[in-house]
């Protein structure tokens, strides 16, 4: 199943300027350094047609309970004086699923507000014997990324490289194609940066009725062509999203198949 900074002293005080002078491996050690004050969301040009949201997901591995998950953007925080939703996404397995393959996931994206594009994310998975802490910020006026990953025995590396001047992560991706029309027979295009930059193209299939425990929904399915790690699943083949056929577009199905048969995330719950 899958899913931040003391203030750099060379940060620049005003919630104008966004860049991030200065920054390096010597400056920074954990994206949460970058993390302001929460700010008033009806102060900010709002994106998300739902705000706040927590969706609670039942997950299952075939026709077995194995845990849940959520998904929600509750916060609009200043992210290296960016006014930046916060989005956060957990998967937990059951005492079940704990006996053979514990899964405890956390994934945080900061989305700028205004454009819709990711100022940084950071993931930390224990999945079964599988560990990965990291985290990439994105500099945009630099068009550089610093992204840190630090190993089961403590031992960290830096590293850093080339953006272009827009760019998602995994999680945000999710988001900024909520705000898209989604027409059958489309793509949507997109750069997405795991500390190299890929095209994330996402079909847009059908549309379908769907049936999940917390009600019926006519949704779209779209699907992304994963060549990184997913969401809930860090060893996905293949990623399919049922989205509600709405102005919300809110995601009520995702089943990703993976070497041992397919996980599968319902919707049980809309906070």
């Amino acid at each position: 199943m899958r899913a931040i900074l003391p203030l750099l002293l060379a940060l620049a005080a005003g919630p104008a300027r966004a860049a991030l002078p200065g920054i390096s491996s010597a400056t920074l050690s954990d994206p949460y350094q970058l993390v302001g004050a929460t700010v008033a969301y009806d102060s900010v040009d709002m994106n998300l047609n739902r705000f706040p949201e927590r969706l609670v997901f039942d997950v299952s591995w075939g026709l077995l309970s194995v845990g849940h998950a959520t998904l929600g953007v509750e916060r609009v925080v200043r992210f290296a004086a960016t006014p930046a939703y916060h989005i956060v996404s957990e998967a937990v397995s059951n005492g079940f699923c704990d006996t053979f393959y514990k899964v405890r996931d956390l994934n945080e994206s900061w989305v700028d507000a205004k454009t819709m594009t990711s100022l940084g994310y950071s993931k930390k998975l224990r999945e079964g014997k599988f560990f990965r802490d990291e985290w990439v910020v994105y500099d945009k006026p630099e068009k550089r990324f610093l992204s840190k990953t630090t190993n089961r025995d403590r031992s960290f590396s830096y590293a850093s490289g080339a953006i272009p001047s827009s760019v998602q992560d995994v999680l945000s991706s999710v988001f900024y194609v909520r705000t898209q029309k989604l027409v059958p027979g489309t793509e949507i295009v997109m750069d997405v940066n795991t500390k190299q930059t890929w095209p994330l193209v996402v079909r847009v299939i059908r549309k379908e009725r769907i049936r999940t425990p917390a009600g019926t929904f006519d949704t779209v399915l779209v699907e992304p062509a994963m060549r990184q790690e997913g969401i809930f699943i860090q060893k996905g083949k293949r990623l399919q999203i049922w989205l509600t056929d709405d102005a919300l577009k809110t995601p009520v199905l995702m089943k990703v198949e993976v070497f041992f048969g397919h996980v599968t995330a319902k919707l049980s719950k809309m906070l």
